[in-house]
């Protein structure tokens, strides 16, 4: 177990996530599409990535902003009733999950 506490929260989001159903994603991976979780200096941010099976053709325009949406508003009910405190990042459009004070 560690003891960093952004760590700790870190393995929280995820696993709360993964109870609820989600397939995560470290944002360390580059490559990999879907729900991506990253540390940030004092909180943890949750994002999504579309995959290329959305968008055969590749289109650069793609913005999927409707399922970014539905994600968005599943992610802010349910890391709440997991404890968490969260927060629209509207500049990124990611949650950010905030270390209870």
């Amino acid at each position: 177990m560690t003891s960093d506490p952004v760590e700790k929260l870190l393995a929280e989001v995820c696993a709360t996530l993964a109870r609820a159903g989600f397939d995560v994603a470290s944002a360390s991976d580059g490559g990999s599409s879907g729900l991506r979780v990253r540390r940030e200096t004092d909180s943890v941010m949750v994002g999504w990535v579309a995959g290329r099976e959305l968008d055969p053709a590749g289109r650069e325009d793609a913005e999927f902003e409707g399922i970014r949406a539905a994600l968005r508003s599943a992610l802010l009910a349910i890391l709440p009733q997991a404890g968490h405190a969260v927060q629209l990042d509207r500049e990124s459009g990611e949650v950010r999950v905030r270390l209870l004070e």
